[in-house]
């Protein structure tokens, strides 16, 4: 699998190049569009989607310059397709302006799974830090977005978030992978579930 992070933003955003390099994901390219196209140039690899773990601006930010440079489709779980076009609900007027938005091309839905030529990215649905953030299993890699981070979790005070839920996602549909599974979270350094589970203070 090719893999790259790239920390991009004021918000110190973890941008993943990930998957077979043909069909390459750019999974929540929240700013710097022009450092993530270098570094996909860079590579040789052939971007194909852009998705996007939920609809905060930190984490979209680059995805309309990228779009119209690789060509890529945008994908968003829709359930938080709602949220991703509500401008109060993206933090945008929290966190700098956007360039604009692309509209997604494809929606997401629980289970399902995101073909990169011999690897499969698996859909989970992880509500809580907004109501339609989703998880993305790649064979022992978990891209968890603003759900968990290393000994913390996701804000749950913005609009549609809900402490409850998150804590319940997450004991319910991360805690029960293998504790090997690594966790590449959308700021910070990354983790294990097995760390998680035995050192992260919310649980």
């Amino acid at each position: 699998m090719f893999f790259k992070r790239l920390t991009v933003g004021p918000l110190g955003t973890n941008c993943y190049l990930a998957g077979d390099k043909d069909n390459l994901l750019v999974i929540d390219p929240g700013a710097d569009a022009g450092e993530i196209i270098k570094e996909i140039e860079k590579s040789g690899c052939t971007a194909r989607y852009i998705v996007l773990t939920h609809c905060h601006i930190d984490h979209y930010g680059a995805a309309k310059e990228i779009k119209e440079k690789t060509k890529s489709l945008v994908l968003i779980s829709e359930k938080e397709k709602d949220n991703y076009l509500n401008d109060a609900i993206t933090l945008s007027s929290y966190f700098g302006s956007s360039k604009g938005k692309p509209a997604p091309d494809m929606l997401l839905k629980e289970g399902e799974k995101i073909v990169s030529g011999e690897y499969e990215f698996k859909v989970i649905e992880t509500p809580g830090h907004t109501s339609g953030g989703i998880c993305l299993l790649c064979g022992n890699i978990l891209f968890s977005g603003d759900t968990l981070f290393y000994e913390s979790i996701g804000r749950t005070d913005f609009p549609t978030g809900d402490f409850d839920v998150l804590l319940k996602n997450v004991r319910e549909k991360i805690f029960t992978l293998p504790p090997e599974t690594e966790v590449y979270p959308g700021h910070g350094g990354k983790t294990t579930v097995g760390h998680e589970m035995e050192n992260n203070t919310f649980f």
